[in-house]
């Protein structure tokens, strides 16, 4: 109105200028008190989303960060809480969307690049975390994370000459790492130099006596090595520690079973007793775990406890039985599926949903196998199947691409287009290379004529996929059309 009444009113120049600068730092002062307001009550927001954190309850401390970004938008550092909130909850597509935009605001943020990479581990691509945590270690060369990260991720993947490579990496830039030098111990050890895995966990047992894992490895090394008087007080500590370990306890049973040649008769009572006393506990948590009643049974019997023994040896036999018909059931299993998809590709559909459905009668947890039949029964125009089908899928595995993509075709063939858009997206979150799913939703933009973001997902499909016919076409298409006015 001020600029309006200036022209309208002839007023001199130098009149209409000082009205407006008076307007303008009115105006200025009340934007910065607002946005004063609204940083304080941001702040606020995230002191009672870390206390909601510090209580466990990350439902409560994701919702208040998400709160205070809606006030702070551009702050990193809440978008990278609220991915670990995200993590904590296990909700990983949200905590790679949440941290990837707080990269956006701050592209080298080390702890938002170190929660990507964690999150992109838990929906299990490795590639990717790779991708990350290497493109990290070269933004922050005085990081240990990074490297330790990598190290860790070469364990996982039994790469032990990379993994010894950015352990001894991590632990030049922060040698008190004992997490890390543990898991240098660890890859030493796999790789079959016991000699540095021990010099490793010394040092960390001399930085911490009380590091259970360290103790562990020791007694692993020390009972492979036969040196069982130097593995019991090892394993002992382990359990002393760590009471509810299962790996502890069957490690230090083990060691207790193997009595020194030549002992006495009560000794070797008493460590079986012991054995005994050692694993009983496990069976509250694992009472069909057949290597725990193995172990069992042979402690009750050295025990002299020959009926007990007796129970826990059929016990052991029936889990036995359980699981050699579990490995063979998995095994037909996956030979059926490869039957299945040659009948597909045969074009024999009746033949492969059968086939699908005796795969699932021997293993139900074969998530492949439902989203298989969810495109079998997606081709057949049979949509209520294929939509029940790709529903059990993420139950058991809700973060699988493949099976996030199909369930993005299905609700896109449903109607239901915002849903749809919804699992393209998640689907480009857990995998940003799935060319596919980025076309897809390019053809929802462009369904609602949001030609901007339909090019953009068009344009990415194609860089991902430069030899896609399909892809080249659609953004040659809307690329040729005239922007709306």
């Amino acid at each position: 109105m001020l600029f309006r009444f200036c022209l309208r009113r002839s007023l001199a120049r130098y009149a209409c200028a000082v009205l407006s600068a008076i307007f303008l730092d009115i105006s200025g002062a009340a934007a910065q008190d607002l946005s004063s307001h609204r940083s304080n009550d941001a702040q606020i927001l995230a002191q009672r989303a870390q206390d909601a954190s510090r209580r466990g309850d990350w439902t409560e401390s994701a919702a208040l960060f998400e709160r205070a970004i809606d006030l702070s938008p551009r702050d990193p550092n809440l978008r990278t809480r609220l991915g670990l909130a995200f993590t904590k909850s296990h909700r990983y597509a949200e905590a790679i969307a949440s941290y990837q935009e707080a990269l956006r605001i701050s592209p080298r943020l080390l702890a938002a690049e170190l929660g990507l990479a964690q999150n992109y581990r838990d929906v299990h691509n490795y590639d990717e975390m790779r991708r990350v945590l290497e493109r990290a270690s070269r933004r922050h060369p005085g990081a240990a994370a990074p490297l330790s990260m990598l190290g860790d991720l070469d364990l996982e993947m039994q790469t032990y000459d990379a993994a010894i490579r950015h352990l001894s990496a991590a632990l030049a830039l922060d040698p008190a790492d004992n997490e890390t030098r543990n898991r240098l111990a660890s890859a030493y050890k796999s790789k079959g130099d016991a000699t540095l895995a021990l010099l490793q966990l010394s040092r960390v047992l001399a930085r911490d006596p009380r590091n259970a894992l360290a103790y562990f490895l020791r007694a692993q090394i020390y009972s492979d090595r036969n040196q069982d008087a130097r593995a019991l007080p090892d394993a002992q500590k382990v359990v002393e520690l760590q009471p509810p370990n299962p790996r502890g306890r069957v490690l230090l049973a083990k060691i207790l079973l193997r009595a020194p040649e030549g002992a006495p008769g009560p000794e070797v009572a008493e460590r079986c007793s012991r054995a005994v006393a050692v694993v009983q506990p496990l069976l509250e948590t694992q009472p069909e775990d057949s290597e725990t009643l193995f172990l069992l049974a042979r402690a009750y019997r050295c025990a002299g406890n020959a009926d007990e023994a007796q129970k826990t040896l059929a016990s052991f036999e029936a889990a036995s039985q359980h699981d050699r018909t579990t490995r063979e059931n998995q095994a037909q299993a996956k030979h059926l599926v490869e039957q299945a998809n040659e009948s597909a590709r045969a074009n024999d559909f009746s033949g492969a949903v059968v086939l699908l459905q005796q795969v699932l009668e021997k293993d139900p947890s074969y998530g492949a196998a439902y989203s298989q039949l969810a495109k079998l029964y997606y081709s057949a125009g049979d949509i209520e199947n294929a939509s029940q089908a790709i529903r059990h899928a993420l139950e058991l595995d809700p973060y699988q691409p493949d099976f996030l993509y199909v369930d993005g075709k299905i609700l896109e063939k449903q109607g239901k287009l915002e849903d749809a858009l919804r699992a393209f997206e998640r689907t480009t979150l857990v995998n940003p290379n799935e060319s596919d799913a980025h076309f897809e939703m390019g053809v929802i933009y462009e369904q609602r004529n949001d030609r901007s973001r339909a090019l953009a997902a068009y344009k990415k499909a194609v860089a991902l996929s430069p030899d896609d016919p399909d892809y080249r076409h659609a953004l040659a298409a809307l690329e040729g059309r005239a922007s709306p006015r």
